[in-house]
Parts: structure tokens; C-alpha cells; sequence
């Protein structure tokens, strides 16, 4: 991300803080402090966070172990805090709250920060914490056109990176095989921070399915789930495939799951209720007497994270606006026998027109014959 983009974020954020009313936000290493600082070091049981204060300062407060990679990443351009094992946490981190008069005061946190840490600040300096998520999801939710570029650029990956799979894929290999394969062809053409998930048989059967092991069968269905990121964007995209042949009644389910995929992408335009795209896919699910076997969202948001806003369900009281950036990805799975997924990416762009950046084909393919 340039450095202009990224100040530019960094405002946002501030306003948004001092139109909560809250006195501070903190940021554990996370994704979040990466995307609006530039770096973020390992997060382990020691607390360390990201300050800023709704006047504007900001700081960082770490172990001592920490101190000397936090001053280098950060250039000296904001206070470094650190403290040492031996003297404990609090204490130092009290003397910290009496400078910036955080002591007693309304702070947001991040995902990342852990609740142990929270509750013993809360206890010792009585620091009231708010969930600062919807922040952090607001400042993004709203694309660029460089990032709407980016989104497309890392589908196009993507696209691709199917179209060769699919001559790879046959009996008698791993799921592993299959989803290294993936990221080695997605890294050949440019594609960074590579990842596949790969289900296979019954395994489809799990939506969030996270082992490689089995070895690929004659009659198998595949769900091909994967992606990278190309410029700090990231490309998610599934796709399901079968092996040798296409067993009847997975074949209907496949046409099923096409058409409420399809159905949740006609339903994007300008200014849609959110519910209702999800509506649009799930009842053709539902009518088709597989409602129970859907048990997730219909999509999520993608940007700077995989999963970031807007959440795409019927809980979700939202309108479409321009810039925004989503998967489409209704799904059937039975438990112990397996499942079909298809997912694109869909956007709307800067004058509010749907463009849908998955365009590797969606019609039934037969692998390793």
C-alpha cells in the first residue's frame, strides 16, 4: 500500500474514534495494525498494542523484548514503551496512562487484543474497553479504484490458476498435492501469500474443511476453495470439480448450488438490501428441499483481509454502495457424504455497477478420465 493511501486511512480512523466518543483506540499485532502502520511483529502472551488517542497521539507500548524491532519499524516516528519481565506490566504501563490521561478513560480494541490482558488493564487502571471492530471495518469497506484493481488483478489469478488444476487433478492423488499444486501455479503468475483448500469426497461435506490427507477417488466431488493476494488485495474463489465420473444426485445438487449462486449475483446492484441478496440465493436452496444443508452466510467482504465487511446475511441491515468488494458462495454439504460450493467475487464499482471478477467457467467438469 503507498504511504499516501495509507495516511489516508489512518485519517479516517481518526475521525471515526473522536465520533465515538471514546478516548483511545488500541491495536494488538493483527492484520489491521499491518494495513494501517505498514508492520506488525508476532503476537504472543506479553501485552503490546498500537495506541492512538482521539487527540491525535500516538505510541506504542510493548515488552522490552519487543522495543528495538518496534523503534526500527517505526522509523521514530511515535514513542516506544516497553517494559521487563521482572518489573511487571502495570506498572509501567500505568506511569504511560498518566502521560496521555488515559487512566480511567474509554479505550476501543481490535480483534486481536486478548481478553486476559483487557481485564487485568480494566481491574488496575479501570479502563472501560468497547469493541472497536465495526471502526476498522468501516474505514475499508469502501474501495479505491487502485484496490478494485487489485481485486480484480488477484481473481484473474485465480481464473487461471483453475484452468490449469483441472488437467492436474486424477485419482490417486492428495488433497495436499492438489492444493500445492494450486499455490505454485498461483505464484507463477504473481500471486503472493498463496493458499488452497482442497475437500475431496466425504471431506466436502465440512465447509471449513482444514486437512490434506486423503488420497483422491474415482467418483469423488472436490471443492476447490483458494487464492492469493496481488498488490495487498486477495482473490477468493471456489469451484467444485469431480473425478472420473459425476454420480447422478450429486450432478442435481451441483445445478442447485449453480443456480443460487447465480440467483445471489443477479441480486447485486446499487443501493440492495443486503438480506435480500442472501434471500435470493437461499431460497432456491431452500425450495429445492436443501435449506438445512446451507449453514453459513451467504458471503463476506474481501480487501486488505479475506474476511472483512460487509457481511453478507440476513442480519445484516445494510445497503449496497459503490466500492464495495464481496463473495457470492452458497453451498450444499451432507455430513459423511460430501458437498458442492461455487464462489465469485462480485463488486460494485465506483459509479455503482456490478462486475463480477471470477470468470473461470461454472459448468460441471470431469477430471482425470
Amino acid at each position: 500500500m503507498e504511504d499516501k493511501t495509507r495516511k489516508f486511512y489512518y485519517q479516517k480512523l481518526l475521525e471515526l474514534l473522536k465520533e465515538s466518543g471514546y478516548d483511545a483506540v488500541l491495536l494488538a499485532p493483527s492484520e489491521e495494525l499491518e494495513f494501517l502502520t505498514g508492520f506488525s511483529p508476532m503476537l504472543c502472551e506479553r501485552f503490546q498494542g498500537y495506541f492512538l488517542t482521539a487527540k491525535g497521539e500516538a505510541f506504542y507500548f510493548c515488552n522490552l523484548l519487543y522495543a528495538d524491532q518496534m523503534e526500527a519499524a517505526y522509523h521514530g516516528e511515535i514513542p516506544i514503551y516497553s517494559w521487563f519481565d521482572g518489573d511487571g506490566m502495570l506498572c509501567e504501563l500505568t506511569r504511560v496512562f498518566e502521560k496521555y490521561q488515559l487512566t480511567g478513560s474509554k479505550i476501543l480494541v481490535n480483534q486481536a487484543v486478548q481478553a486476559f490482558q483487557i481485564l487485568d488493564i480494566h481491574k488496575a487502571l479501570g479502563v472501560e474497553f468497547g469493541n472497536g471492530n465495526s471502526l476498522f471495518e468501516e474505514i475499508r469497506i469502501h474501495k479505491t479504484q487502485e484496490e478494485l484493481e487489485g481485486l480484480q488483478k488477484a481473481a484473474e489469478i485465480a481464473d487461471k490458476a483453475f484452468e490449469k488444476v483441472t488437467g492436474f487433478i486424477r485419482a490417486g492423488l492428495t488433497e495436499g498435492e492438489i492444493g500445492n499444486f494450486l499455490k505454485e501455479q498461483m505464484a507463477m503468475l504473481g500471486g503472493q501469500n498463496c493458499g488452497a483448500m482442497v475437500a475431496s469426497g466425504p471431506n466436502a461435506g465440512y465447509p471449513h474443511y482444514c486437512e490434506d490427507k486423503r488420497v483422491v477417488q474415482k467418483g469423488d466431488m472436490i471443492i476447490l476453495d483458494y487464492g492469493c493476494v496481488w498488490n495487498g488485495m486477495h482473490s477468493d474463489m471456489s469451484r467444485t470439480v469431480f473425478v472420473e465420473e459425476i454420480r447422478p444426485k450429486w450432478g442435481e445438487i451441483y445445478d442447485i448450488v449453480d443456480a443460487a449462486q447465480h440467483a445471489g449475483q443477479d441480486a447485486v446492484y446499487k443501493g440492495a438490501y443486503i438480506p435480500n441478496i442472501d434471500y435470493a440465493a437461499r431460497s432456491v436452496i431452500e425450495k429445492a428441499g436443501y435449506g438445512g444443508y446451507f449453514p453459513y452466510r451467504l458471503g463476506h467482504g474481501i480487501g486488505y483481509s479475506v474476511h472483512e465487511a460487509p457481511y453478507i446475511h440476513g442480519n445484516n441491515k445494510w445497503h449496497l454502495e459503490p466500492g464495495m468488494a464481496f463473495s457470492v458462495e452458497p453451498g450444499i454439504y451432507l455430513p459423511g457424504e460430501g458437498g458442492v460450493r461455487i464462489e465469485n467475487i462480485v463488486t460494485l464499482d465506483l459509479r455503482g455497477n456490478r462486475k463480477v471478477l471470477n470468470q473461470a467457467t461454472r459448468e460441471k467438469i470431469v477430471c482425470g478420465k
